[in-house]
């Protein structure tokens, strides 16, 4: 059975770091930006709203990998409404603490001198798209949405090289 790794990232209103993922994942406001995929070891793709949601994750039956799988899982259930079984989900932050590295991707990553790293510019693009503007809204720009894409792509090929 195939191994799907996974990454999202979203927007919200909700605060994240204060409120936690649970109240994150099940606010309104919460949405997908872009989730990147691959399984096992062909080529990283990336859904975005308004497309077609891929078949071949929906019915996906074999592991989960994501870093902070937890985050993963709970996009899934409250803001896709996909209802994947808790089994499924393997964290490979959870992997790296167990095996004495930084949980962090980038560090970790660093850590294990893996040659595929973590895309510095991701700081910046998640303050320019995921949180709200001072009036509450999201900013909305193609370009940056591209480097997100991007960003959220590198962030798979680092998670299989670690």
């Amino acid at each position: 059975m195939s191994t799907l790794w996974i990454d999202f990232e979203t927007r919200s209103r909700c605060d994240l770091p204060a409120y936690g993922a649970y109240n994150y994942a099940q606010d309104a406001s919460t949405d997908v930006l872009c989730m990147s995929y691959a399984f096992d070891d062909e080529d990283v793709q990336t859904w975005v709203p308004g497309q077609p949601f891929p078949a071949s994750v929906k019915n996906h039956k074999g592991q989960i990998r994501a870093h902070n799988a937890a985050f993963e899982r709970l996009i899934f259930w409250y803001v896709l409404q996909i209802n994947f079984a808790l089994e499924q989900f393997y964290c490979t932050a959870t992997q790296a603490r167990a095996n004495c590295a930084p949980g962090n991707l980038e560090d970790a990553g660093r850590f294990a001198g893996a040659g595929m790293r973590k895309d510095h510019r991701g700081k910046q693009l998640i303050r320019l798209l995921c949180l709200p503007q001072g009036d509450g809204t999201f900013r909305e720009d193609a370009a940056l949405m591209a480097e997100m894409v991007a960003y959220c792509e590198q962030d798979v090929r680092a998670m299989r090289a670690l």
